[in-house]
């Protein structure tokens, strides 16, 4: 290349270089190989293009993939995750070995390809409504307990009663039917009661002579041991002593069973007061509610229980009833 003295002189010869740049850009030029010779070339063929080699990435995809299909499989059929145990909570009146049937047969035990029995293929919400169906009950939830375990939480539905007449106990459905003999009644459940009176003898002498007139027998429920034995269902002691077998119909009012199981979930549910069991004297009249307090209420199963329940927990706070509380005539409320 052509030494300068001076920039100026530089400058000056400056574009004569443009011809030399484009010499050099030209040889410069990137340069492709000439493909291999084969047996028979394609008019198509350009003989020209360059062989590229597969690219890793692609092979480490493959690769990946394929081990993440493995750890799936092993994961949906190892035993580790199969489920094995079912936990339930708030059951009261419903068999747990009826559903732990219901639940294995229809979705722990059925045969299929896929394992449906397994932790992460369980399907929880089918399994809920399913039982919702089946049962009575009001709620249903269940989850799922890592890694092979299901809890069930239910909130059962009330729709009959146990009756007492004295002698049995009986269930009866909500239209008043009974549907199913429980137990007898136990001898340490009725004790005799003496009642006494006087005669005025004024033939003997001149003052009255006390004489006893005769001897009852009073039966108490042992609503522990039958809420024990058959489940947590209202509890309704009939003091007429009526004479009834399983399949009688009208044993009770349907609106005195529906008050029941009402007065039954409001006391307990509200933690209003805690009742023991329900007394029966004569159906117009009303009903007694025995509870675990020293006072019991009165109410009447034909006006609005809803309405009599909200006055019980209004006036509950102003009064310190000793004996009872009867509430059957309306807003008028005495208590003792």
């Amino acid at each position: 290349m052509k030494h300068f003295r001076s920039e100026y002189a530089f400058q000056k010869y400056k574009p004569h270089l443009s011809w030399r740049k484009k010499i050099l850009r030209f040889f410069r030029k990137k340069q492709y190989t000439v493909a291999m010779p084969q047996e028979s070339f394609h008019y198509k063929t350009n003989p020209f293009k360059r062989h590229e080699k597969p690219k890793k990435s692609k092979i480490k995809l493959i690769i990946f993939i394929a081990l993440l299909a493995i750890w799936a499989v092993s994961l949906a059929y190892t035993p580790y995750f199969k489920i094995n145990k079912i936990n339930y909570s708030g059951l009261n009146n419903t068999a747990k070995n009826e559903l732990d049937q219901f639940i294995y047969d229809g979705f722990l035990n059925k045969k299929s390809i896929l394992p449906l029995n397994n932790y992460f293929f369980i399907n929880t919400n089918k399994i809920s409504g399913n039982l919702y169906q089946k049962f009575a009950l009001e709620t249903v939830e269940v989850t799922k307990v890592f890694p092979n375990q299901l809890n069930v939480t239910i909130k059962e539905k009330i729709s009959s009663i146990i009756y007492d007449n004295g002698k049995k106990y009986f269930l009866l459905d909500s239209g008043g039917t009974i549907i199913k003999y429980l137990k007898d009644v136990e001898p340490y459940e009725i004790t005799q009661k003496t009642v006494t009176g006087t005669v005025d003898l004024l033939s003997l002498n001149s003052t009255s002579t006390p004489l006893t007139v005769s001897t009852t027998a009073e039966h108490t429920p042992d609503y522990k041991k039958i809420s024990k034995l058959f489940g947590n269902y209202p509890l309704v002691y009939d003091r007429r002593g009526f004479d009834v077998e399983v399949k009688q119909e009208n044993v009770l009012p349907p609106e005195h069973i529906a008050a029941v199981i009402a007065w039954h979930k409001a006391l307990a549910g509200q933690g209003i007061a805690n009742p023991k069991f329900f007394t029966l004297d004569n159906p117009i009249s009303g009903m007694i509610i025995d509870t675990a307090d020293a006072w019991d209420i009165l109410f009447q199963p034909k006006n609005d229980n809803d309405a009599q329940i909200n006055t019980l927990k209004q006036i509950l706070p102003t009064i310190k009833p000793q004996q009872y509380v009867d509430l059957r005539f309306g807003e008028k409320v005495y208590w003792k």
